[in-house]
């Protein structure tokens, strides 16, 4: 009984190895979706075979990225799901969303395509609507970025009171509303439009500038004042 048992769990063990030296010498393009789950799982669940809880949130959410935008408590009604992986995939997201802004730390934002971009990177991962105002120096560098609210996953409270407070203490002159639309495209809304002209003249009469307002949809950024967009994704394009 015990060398069955030795011997199971020198074979998951090696499994194990097998699958970190794959990704070492080829990259993730040769990982089903599957797979890359069981791999990532093998560090919020060190002692048990990953597979089959892989399966099962992909089961239950249909893609990786379903998995990673999956409320928390929904997470742990998955066999299998503990606290530990339930945290690790709560935690993904929002590192990735770090790491992608830090590429761009010194970054000038000069351009329409360049703020798209930034905020692209920024809100498209969010699952609640948020409104953000973003200072930039003369240079058109992010100097401080702060969260005006947060809402569901379809509206946001426009707070015109703490954006104008925000304004007037900072010594930028220069501005950028951001906010997302989770589970719509990025076209803006004729709400969208009233509410960004009333932000608009509010920070001018301040003497100061709102530059654009940047929509961020789950794969394209949309300038409002200039009607240009940048794509993350290409959903109609065929895998």
């Amino acid at each position: 009984m015990s060398k069955k048992s030795d011997t199971s769990k020198n074979v998951h063990k090696g499994h194990r190895e097998r699958l970190k030296q794959q990704f070492m010498q080829k990259g993730v393009d040769c990982f089903y979706d599957h797979q890359l789950l069981e791999l990532l799982l093998f560090y919020s669940i060190p002692r048990e075979d990953t597979n089959p809880v892989a399966h099962a949130l992909l089961d239950r959410f249909g893609s990786i990225s379903g998995v990673l935008n999956a409320d928390y408590d929904d997470l742990l009604t998955v066999d299998g799901v503990g606290g530990n992986t339930a945290f690790l995939l709560k935690f993904l997201p929002e590192f990735f969303t770090r790491y992608m802004l830090s590429g761009m730390d010194g970054e000038r934002l000069n351009t329409t395509s360049s703020l798209c971009h930034y905020f692209l990177c920024k809100l498209a991962a969010m699952q609640n609507e948020q409104l953000w105002l973003t200072c930039l120096d003369d240079k058109s560098c992010v100097v401080s970025s702060i969260k005006i609210s947060e809402g569901n996953g379809s509206s946001v409270f426009l707070d015109n009171n703490k954006i104008l407070m925000e304004v007037l203490k900072s010594k930028c002159t220069n501005f950028v509303l951001a906010h997302n639309h989770p589970f719509g495209d990025s076209s803006p809304s004729d709400d969208d439009m009233k509410l960004t002209e009333a932000v608009r003249t509010m920070i001018e009469n301040s003497g100061k500038n709102l530059i654009d307002h940047i929509i961020v949809s789950r794969n394209e950024a949309r300038s409002m004042f200039h009607n240009e967009a940048v794509v993350l994704v290409d959903d109609t394009k065929e895998t």
